[in-house]
């Protein structure tokens, strides 16, 4: 009954006449129709919204899904806002299939959990943020065990990838083998401050303004979401046949995130319930971690603290312009000059564009030589790409800091460059974020709401 009453009050709260939780995109998906409109009797439920946003700037709308927290009442509740960037998409930029037609580019999206559906589907970060969250757990064993019947339940409504661990494998990887890997189930455990999490749509975008200025390149006429376009917008790029770039792959898409950011924070219908200045996190993997570490270091007075998960920390070592061009080629345009249907070599990469937005110079810039503790990063010991291995190691010298590779465990997808490898690290994010904001708002600054077990006080601040 508990569950009940704090999905009404949780509507309550956070509903506004503007607000759509219709999925325009991946309708038929089992996990989405779980956490946003769960059939039948479940025992946990997850208040995660579907949204869109006109965005001026690329002159398109754009999905963002967002995840609430958890709450008794409205006692007019603030929370921090904790933005993640997904990766790149090979599926959609035509590495495996052709994405011309927009239902089938629409099928690769939501089969392959990719764009603004990876930290969604892939991750399952509304799970694991929830059972962080939750007062109910306060050992690292009752957290575990809370993992495992979370993801039970969503396995029985068809939400996990096939081939994909067992609920047990997976609680066990993120809590024991990551979270409190020397401890023991009895260790108590302190949940996570609650937040308010954007899962924005980057296409292809490495976060950043196309080095041209283009609004969207390839152009796109539509203006409609779910990356809707016209057949004949596809973009062949490659002289190797079926290479083609997807419409409105890149643009100005740092503009576009901070805009967004600003619009969620001033003009949303949950302005309200965002706290203000510093209050912002934001983190990412692989292309997105690459996107939160440039923007983070870039706008220090906007976003309080930054995470990373194999992330392509320095760009200068990107130099193969024959390997971009087949394999990324938005690389080339977002930071340099693509040329389509041309060898690769005549191509070109603007050194001084690369220097400038990558994050080693953004360190150096800031003359940060230590690890600072708003700043988390990890990679894994199999990434399989030298390049993002190396900027992670290049990052660790110029920090004087330990090695951050992730060894392969039981169930951490051999530590490779993977959602099994992300998802077992997600808590570990979750957490460094959540310390950030407790020292930064005073541990709840004496403001604290009925905690429903039964068991004390829990903190949420105003």
């Amino acid at each position: 009954m508990r569950w009940a009453i704090r999905l009404i009050i949780s509507i309550l709260l956070f509903s506004s006449p503007a607000q759509s939780n219709h999925l325009t995109c991946c309708k038929d998906h089992p996990e989405l129709a779980y956490l946003l409109s769960p059939r039948g009797p479940v025992r946990f439920t997850y208040d995660v919204r579907h949204e869109t946003f006109f965005s001026r700037t690329l002159g398109k709308e754009k999905d963002f899904f967002l995840i609430l927290p958890q709450i008794e009442r409205d006692q007019g509740y603030k929370f921090p806002l904790l933005v993640l960037l997904h990766g790149y998409n090979f599926y959609r930029n035509g590495w495996k299939f052709r994405v011309c037609d927009p239902e089938r580019n629409n099928e690769i999206m939501c089969k392959w959990g990719e764009e603004q559906y990876h930290w969604l589907l892939l991750e399952d970060i509304a799970l694991i943020h929830q059972a962080m969250a939750d007062p109910c757990n306060t050992t690292y064993g009752e957290l575990e065990a809370n993992l495992r019947e979370r993801f039970e339940e969503l396995k029985a409504h068809g939400g996990l990838l096939q081939g994909d661990y067992s609920p047990r494998e997976i609680a066990r990887s993120i809590v024991r083998e990551n979270l409190n890997p020397t401890g023991s189930p009895t260790d108590p455990f302190t949940p996570v401050y609650p937040m308010v999490l954007l899962l924005p749509d980057g296409d292809n975008s490495f976060y950043m303004d196309e080095n041209e200025g283009r609004t969207l390149f390839p152009p796109t006429v539509s203006r409609e979401s779910c990356d809707r376009f016209h057949p004949n917008e596809c973009f062949k790029y490659s002289l190797i046949p079926f290479r083609y770039m997807k419409p409105g792959a890149l643009g100005r898409y740092e503009t576009y995130l901070l805009a967004l950011i600003r619009f969620l924070r001033s003009s949303s219908p949950y302005k309200d319930h965002l706290m203000g200045e510093v209050a912002v996190g934001i983190g990412g993997i692989s292309m997105g971690g690459l996107g939160a570490m440039n923007l983070g270091l870039k706008y220090r007075s906007l976003f309080g603290s930054i995470s990373s998960q194999s992330g392509l920390l320095d760009i200068e070592l990107i130099t193969d312009k024959l390997m971009l061009k087949m394999v990324i080629p938005e690389f080339i345009e977002v930071f340099g000059r693509l040329k389509p249907l041309a060898p690769y070599f005549q191509s070109s990469l603007d050194a001084e564009y690369l220097r400038k937005n990558n994050p080693i110079r953004r360190f150096e810039a800031l003359g940060i030589t230590s690890l600072p503790p708003w700043m988390y990063f990890d990679y894994g010991a199999n990434e399989g790409f030298e390049k993002i291995t190396r900027g992670n190691q290049n990052l660790e010298k110029l920090l004087h800091t330990r090695s951050h590779e992730i060894p392969r465990q039981t169930s951490n997808g051999k530590a490779s460059h993977n959602y099994q490898f992300w998802r077992s690290r997600v808590a570990n994010v979750l957490l460094h974020h959540s310390r950030f904001f407790e020292d930064y708002l005073g541990n709840c600054r004496g403001h604290w709401g009925k905690n429903p077990c039964n068991e004390g006080l829990f903190c949420y601040s105003k």
